[in-house]
Formats: structure tokens, sequence, C-alpha cells
């Protein structure tokens, strides 16, 4: 009975509650250059900064740690929130990041600490991605700016064991622990992720982030993402 009542009750919060959005991208420049970068990876500067304007007339934005706390009130959320992240690092970001501090909208940046420090090349040989010294002078810089860990490099984790993934994800934070404000998420390559990583990463106290187009109402188990790439809102 009382397991039933709890249900209705989340059921009923949820109708009540005003979604989390968080919001993900990749590269934001002005030229599309199209031996580094891919259609649904890429966002043209300007369109990006209409975006995150009209995203701002709506939404109040806050850190995903912060939403993460909302997220485990169990109280009617009435206020409209969004989240803003960024994935593997490229060094684009530079383009962009600068603009997002002075509109005082914090950001995570969802990092590969192999292509960072240099240890292995992306794919295709590609290496237009943050370097160390970058990624440490953009912290330095900008106090708007989290980081968390995107993997340690860019492989499928539904392609490992859980041997290697638990191997994968520690090698990757580990790294990731010299820089400052690195937070406990973990941000699946490509969204692809199994229910056994999800358990692991939540015993080891780390939140799995999803990027599956689905919006967060009190579910703390998992933070959802979609993509703002290449979008006109």
């Amino acid at each position: 009975m009382k397991e039933l009542v709890n249900k209705i009750r989340r059921k009923w919060l949820r109708m009540r509650l005003q979604p989390i959005r968080v919001f993900c991208f990749h590269q934001v420049s002005d030229v599309f250059n199209p031996d580094t970068m891919w259609e649904c990876d890429w966002t043209q500067k300007d369109q990006f900064k209409a975006n995150i304007l009209k995203l701002k007339e709506q939404y109040t934005f806050i850190s995903i740690s912060e939403a993460y706390e909302k997220l485990q009130q169990d109280t009617i959320r009435c206020k409209k929130y969004a989240v803003l992240t960024a994935d593997d690092g490229w060094e684009s970001l530079k383009n962009i990041l600068p603009w997002i501090a002075e509109q005082q909208i914090p950001i995570t940046l969802f990092v590969n600490p192999a292509y960072v420090l240099g240890k292995e090349i992306r794919e295709n040989n590609m290496r237009e991605l943050l370097s160390d010294n970058q990624l440490r002078q953009l912290i330095a810089t900008y106090s708007n700016i989290t980081i968390a860990s995107h993997g340690w490099n860019h492989d499928m984790t539904t392609r490992m064991n859980i041997d290697h993934f638990l191997y994968n994800v520690e090698r990757s934070i580990n790294q990731l622990k010299q820089y400052e404000r690195l937070l406990p998420f973990f941000a699946y390559p490509c969204g692809r992720h199994t229910c056994e990583q999800d358990d692991i990463l939540r015993k080891n106290g780390i939140i799995p982030v999803y990027c599956d187009g689905q919006v967060n109402y009190n579910d703390t188990r998992r933070i959802h993402r979609e993509p703002i790439d290449g979008q006109i809102l």
C-alpha cells in the first residue's frame, strides 16, 4: 500500500513540476570544417548565441550540480531551469566560452583526458581539441566552468566488459583530478550505456549522464540531456 501511495505521489509531483532541461553541444565556430566536424556536432556561432539568448528568456540557467540538488528536493518546482554542457573538449569551444561567461551561464565540459593530455589522438588523426594548457587556462580564467568525465577516450562503453568499463572510468577521473572544479558526473560517449554500467557508476558515487533527448523531473539516478547542435530554436 505504501509503495502504491508513493507511486501516485511521484506521478502527481511530476505533473506539477517544471522540468529541468539539460542541453548538450560540441563545436561552435564561424566556419564549418568538414575534415574535423560533422553537421550533427557543429553549430554556427551567431546561431548558437541566438539559441542561448532565446532560452534565457524562458529559463534560468543553473549548474549541473545545482540541478542535481534540485532534483532531490521532494517539493513542487515552479521555476523553469536549464543547464548547459559541452562534450569532448573541442578547441572551437574557445570561440564561445568567453561569451558564455559574459552571459553568466554555468557550463560543464565533459572531456576525454586521453586527448587533452595528448596521450592518444582522436580518430582520423584529428587533434583539434583543447590541450592541457588550454583547458587549465580556461578554468583559471572563467569561474563558470566546471569539468567532468566523458571517459578516458571516446570509445563506446557498450563495447566494453564491466572490468574494462570500470578501468576506463577510474583512469579518466584520476587524470581529471589534477584540474580544479571536477564534478562527479560521467557522460557516456554518444550516450550509449547499459544498466549494469549505471549501477557501477552509482556504487562509486558517480552520476550517469545520458544524451537521449529527455528532460529531468525528480529522478536523481541519472541526468538526461538533449542536443542543441545545429538547431534553430
